[in-house]
């Protein structure tokens, strides 16, 4: 009897799955992931290639890195990115990766900005729910960020993590679109948990895959 109730939570478990697949799979989400994952693949091949050229035959990386880094206070950057996270998210988080380079124990500072950028989610959400508060505003704000309203109503939460996930999309505006449709917070806070895996993620590209703290700086 147990065996064929665990069988039976197994099938579910699968049959579940199999419907999930075929729902985001209808609705695009796998070519918009795949797409968009080739076209990063495609950017920091370029990325790379172009760094390479210029810090060999314009440029003293290292000195310019030495130079930014002297210039700008650990505390100004970090305070950078925390609002950065928390109300566009426009700057790009592979230059404060970059800026971690320059301590001993990168991913110290790598776990502090993922969790500097789930709070800044949090803060996000909050910034979407006083939004709502004013309609004209609320009106503004929907026309600009109708591309990401329209991501969230046909794939939910599985945006919120693609977004937590890679660079397609600012991830601050995508919260506060969630927000325009008044999303569970506790879903998203589950979700956006995928934001911490991030930096791990762009740590290990970095400092592993393209061994960036060795022949950029």
């Amino acid at each position: 009897m147990t065996n064929n109730r665990s069988d039976n939570r197994v099938n579910r478990s699968a049959s579940r799955v199999k419907e999930l697949f075929i729902h985001y799979k209808e609705r695009g989400l796998f070519r918009y992931v795949g797409r968009n994952v080739l076209m990063i693949i495609v950017f920091y091949v370029i990325f790379v290639f172009l760094v390479f050229l210029i810090g060999k035959y314009l440029i003293d990386f290292n000195r310019l890195f030495q130079g930014v880094t002297d210039t700008l206070s650990d505390r100004f950057v970090i305070i950078l990115f925390f609002v950065s996270e928390s109300f566009t998210g426009l700057i790009p988080v592979d230059l404060f990766v970059i800026w971690t380079l320059k301590f001993e124990r990168p991913f110290v500072y790598l776990a502090l900005f993922g969790i500097l950028s789930y709070t800044g989610g949090v803060i996000s959400y909050q910034i979407g729910r006083w939004i709502s508060g004013w309609p004209k505003v609320k009106a503004y704000t929907e026309k600009r960020l109708t591309n990401y309203i329209n991501f969230v109503r046909k794939w939910g939460g599985a945006f919120i993590i693609i977004a937590a996930l890679f660079p397609f999309t600012p991830f601050s505006l995508v919260v506060i679109s969630v927000t325009m449709l008044k999303y569970p917070f506790k879903r998203f806070l589950l979700f956006a948990l995928a934001r911490l895996v991030r930096f791990v993620l762009q740590g290990v590209l970095f400092f592993n895959i393209l061994n960036m703290d060795r022949w950029l700086i």
